[in-house]
């Protein structure tokens, strides 16, 4: 058994107005209109095809009156349901992914992030002009809010409140009874009347920041704005303005204790000291960071290894920091807080070496004055921080006072700075579970105690004195060239939409090149279709380690450590992987080594050495272990993705069988390694991709040279009759809660054609917007669900629609017939041309990035598509008319229920 103390320190940064400072030549546009009071930020970011726009109205749960509670977060529900979610569809954007909203303490952040155009720009601050600062409740029933507070009661239960130790942090402060999202009992007496109120109170321009973030015309957008925003909209337009909290007369300086009853039984407590602080506060915000890091060196030198130091925000405005404490047994806890006593004593008494003084100063300026940052939804966050959630940020150009601040700074006044450790501490017992009661308040108060006053001597850990390494000899190698070729460039074309050369060889291999400039290495990803699930369920546990000694093999005539020394030596990596339908090698290699990772992955496929010793020593110890039976996960959420993967046929009920003494005497090293050569020298369903920052004359010598040298190998795909998983026929329901997370999963034969597949994926946007739409706004059934699809184009032909979400379980039934019901009515035009831009949006984003460039093309390849599909995604997403989706969705006619607590 393991127990661990949490110790924390919380230290409050305020300011009284987020005010931002920034280089005259930054070409950052701040300013304010006068006659309406807007505040607006426009950040140009060159290269980003995005922009970021958030709407901060600064207002939250604080400004709400007693007859209010949950008001704030509930406007913006209305908002966003009423204004946002039907207006932005026709951009394209997506809900969660590139619109969402938040409601805090202090603000409410709208946030969109639209293709980089002046009319999507244009259209978002309409959307805020129009929708949010007029008369938003001209267009609101009490229909609409009575509907909306399903909605949002179960999003409560969903995502919960605020931790265990909310109301002991905040006291009796106006905190308590001010969480963003309410309660329950708040939610259900909120009307018309008290969202009308708040809503003209605080949603005017007078009260707002606009930030617009991206690689945009600053002239034009500024002229938007001000076009929009010059007057002062709806009638209590006037800057409001609330009294600024005194933090410090709201929060108690007090520690709290927990001890919590669960599979893992944990102990904490949270030091709570908050200090009032203004930005130009510079000097003591200094201190207490030199301190912290003057506890981390500390903790590091005297070797305490179960005592971590950590720091992070807590409600936006609080800084707090700690410790956390990891024991083993009762003794084991008072000991450690003992020494964490004895540790607090000794960094007030040992003075600070100056060289160690020096290192955290410099640690100190490099992790306080970080740049801002580079692309525009960083950017636009930064702001969210500053502004929305009024951070305590200090600006770049502190950085030199800082430093000046630093360099005058004695080394005693960090060590009298000790309000993370101090000398009493207090308690406040919340819970103890049993098993645990006997460790009290008192306990930890004189074992900490007795650290400080017993002066107990914590010896620092000697510096190991570092051995000079010995170069490691080059390793004197020769790697043969093949010496025939049996292929040669059949066809090559420039892909434009992908940024890519494709290069046929008549071998049946197509190669690939994505030139990458900013990647350091070039990687080469040798892919194709076949894997396990060519394997009967019998065969399969046979083969499953296959995986772990493909990795171990040796190029003749190199064994692996020998080849392991090669790849160190040349700056080269490299890692094989079959799957259930797929397999791949991967190497990376500095452009210097291109051709010596052709040869290594040449003779990876066709001249490798059998890692013999390995499996004989693994076979070996297998055949010493105890035959056990495998125990069957006890964990809930395991079982429920062992059934979902089940139902998909991605998961064999062989998957953890355990080989038996006879099975594994029979084991044949050779056989495994048959199975590997089927797979890999098949260059009928075979592929490779060069991307990186590669000479891209040299590497189309290469692929020549060395792929034109694979040999012909055309076999078909050979399916076992049996190696598709059995179907789950039945739910899987634990009983243990009411409320549970639920998948709802189809599945349906498909055609397995580029444009079924691109129809498969507008299916499920439009789902994901049905079920949203009807189970969310009209029943009020879940919170947030999400829909995915899953497709496979081979052995079988199949796809999947998976929908998961919370709700009550008696829903359930209803929601299995309602998802069947949508997947059955007519299918929208226009809903179809708003899903077609989402998707568009979604690839294109995907190609313009070099990793999921990757992904995207290695995916197409694995769904039995060409290159030129996905060159020319654009034409066969737009040719999808409203019957193909149909004929998708019209295929499923069941759906199966799947929960977990």
């Amino acid at each position: 058994m393991r127990y661990g103390l949490l110790a924390t320190g919380l230290l409050s940064f305020i300011t009284t107005e987020a005010q931002i400072t920034f280089p005259g030549n930054s070409g950052i546009t701040d300013r304010k209109i006068q006659e309406s009071g807007l505040h607006y930020i426009i950040h140009p970011v060159k290269g980003d095809s995005r922009t970021e726009i958030r709407l901060i109205i600064g207002a939250g749960s604080l400004m709400e009156n007693p007859e209010q509670a949950g008001v704030a977060h509930f406007l913006e529900h209305l908002v966003f349901k009423k204004t946002l979610f039907g207006n932005l569809n026709q951009l394209g954007v997506k809900l969660e992914r590139d619109f969402n909203a938040s409601t805090h303490y202090e603000s409410t952040i709208y946030k969109i992030s639209v293709p980089n155009t002046p009319e999507n720009i244009g259209m978002c601050l309409e959307i805020f002009r129009k929708n949010i600062f007029a008369d938003l409740f001209s267009n609101v029933s009490k229909d609409d809010i009575e509907k909306e507070k399903n909605v949002i009661i179960q999003e409560l239960r969903d995502r919960g409140n605020e931790g265990p130790f909310y109301h002991e942090k905040i006291g009796n402060s106006i905190f308590r009874n001010k969480l963003p999202g309410g309660t329950e009992a708040d939610i259900r007496k909120i009307n018309k009347a008290s969202l009308e109120s708040y809503f003209r109170k605080w949603y005017t321009t007078g009260n707002a920041y606009i930030v617009i973030a991206g690689d945009i015309n600053t002239s034009t957008t500024e002229k938007k704005i001000t076009t929009l925003f010059h007057d002062k909209g709806h009638k209590a337009s006037e800057t409001t303005s609330y009294s600024q909290i005194d933090y410090t007369s709201l929060i108690p300086t007090k520690s709290i204790f927990s001890l919590q009853q669960g599979k893992q039984k944990n102990m904490s407590t949270e030091r709570i000291i908050v200090i009032q602080r203004k930005p130009e506060d510079l000097k003591a915000t200094l201190m207490q960071k030199l301190y912290s890091e003057l506890i981390r060196q500390g903790i590091k030198d005297t070797g305490l290894q179960n005592v971590t130091f950590f720091d992070d925000w807590y409600m936006g405005n609080i800084f707090h920091s700690g410790f956390e404490i990891r024991s083993k047994d009762k003794t084991d806890l008072l000991k450690t807080y003992e020494q964490l006593g004895a540790l607090s004593e000794q960094v007030k008494k040992t003075e600070i070496q100056q060289e160690l003084f020096g290192t955290i100063k410099q640690k100190v300026i490099k992790n306080t004055f970080a740049p801002l940052p580079i692309n525009a939804k960083d950017i636009a966050v930064y702001y969210e921080d500053i502004i929305g959630r009024h951070k305590y940020v200090l600006s770049s150009e502190s950085g030199f006072l800082a430093q000046k601040i630093l360099n005058e700074l004695k080394e005693e006044e960090i060590r009298s700075y000790s309000s993370l450790l101090p000398e009493e501490p207090h308690f406040n017992l919340i819970q103890i579970p049993s098993g645990l009661s006997e460790i009290t308040e008192q306990e930890l108060t004189e074992s900490f105690q007795t650290g400080i006053k017993s002066g107990l001597k914590i010896q620092h850990q000697e510096t190991v004195k570092e051995e000079v390494l010995k170069e490691a000899p080059l390793i004197h190698y020769k790697i043969e060239s093949p010496k025939k070729l049996f292929a040669r460039v059949i066809s090559e074309k420039k892909l434009d939409q992908l940024n890519a050369s494709l290069i046929k060889l008549s071998n049946g291999i197509d190669v690939i090149l994505a030139p990458d400039s900013k990647a350091e290495k070039n990687t080469i990803i040798y892919y194709g279709r076949g894997g396990f699930s060519q394997l009967s369920d019998h065969k399969y546990p046979f083969y499953k380690d296959l995986n772990y000694y493909a990795n171990q093999i040796g190029i003749k005539p190199y064994k692996y450590n020998i080849l392991s020394d090669i790849l160190s030596q040349n700056s080269i990596s490299y890692s094989s992987y079959i799957g259930s339908y797929a397999n791949e090698i991967r190497i990376t290699a500095p452009d210097e080594n291109m051709e010596l990772a052709f040869k290594l992955l040449y003779h990876s496929v066709y001249n490798y050495v059998l890692p013999v010793e390995d499996f004989k020593g693994d076979i070996k110890q297998k055949l010493q272990e105890n035959d056990k039976e495998e125990q069957v996960s006890e964990n809930e959420y395991a079982r429920f993705q062992q059934a979902e993967e089940l139902f998909l046929g991605n998961y064999r009920n062989t998957e953890n069988k355990k080989l038996t003494k006879q099975e594994l005497k029979k084991l044949d090293i050779k056989k495994l390694f048959a199975f590997y050569d089927q797979v890999f020298r098949n260059t009928n369903n075979r592929a490779v991709l060069i991307s990186g920052n590669f000479n891209i004359h040299q590497t189309k010598d290469l692929v020549t040279k060395y792929f034109g040298a694979y040999k012909p190998d055309h076999q078909i795909l050979q399916w076992q009759s049996d190696s598709s998983p059995a179907i789950l026929n039945k739910d899987f329901a634990p009983e243990n809660q009411t409320r549970k997370d639920v998948a709802l999963i189809t599945k349906s034969s498909v055609i397995p054609s580029a444009k079924n597949i691109y129809a498969i994926q507008l299916a499920k946007e439009l789902l994901q917007a049905r079920f949203f739409e009807t189970a969310r706004n009209k029943y009020g059934k879940v919170y947030s669900p999400s829909v995915s699809c899953e497709y496979k184009t081979y052995p079988v032909p199949s796809v999947s629609f998976i929908v998961k979400f919370r709700s009550e379980k008696e829903d359930i039934p209803f929601l299995k017939n309602l998802f069947l019901d949508l997947m059955k009515d007519s299918v929208d035009t226009h809903t179809l041309e708003n899903s077609k831009k989402a998707l568009l949006i979604s690839i294109a984003e995907k190609i313009s990035d070099p990793y999921s460039k990757e992904k995207e093309i290695i995916q197409s390849y694995l769904d039995q598509l060409n290159t030129d599909d996905l060159e020319n995604y654009e034409s066969l997403i737009n040719s999808v008319t409203t019957d193909d989706i149909k004929a998708i969705l019209n295929s499923v006619k069941s759906v199966n229920a799947q929960l977990i607590q």
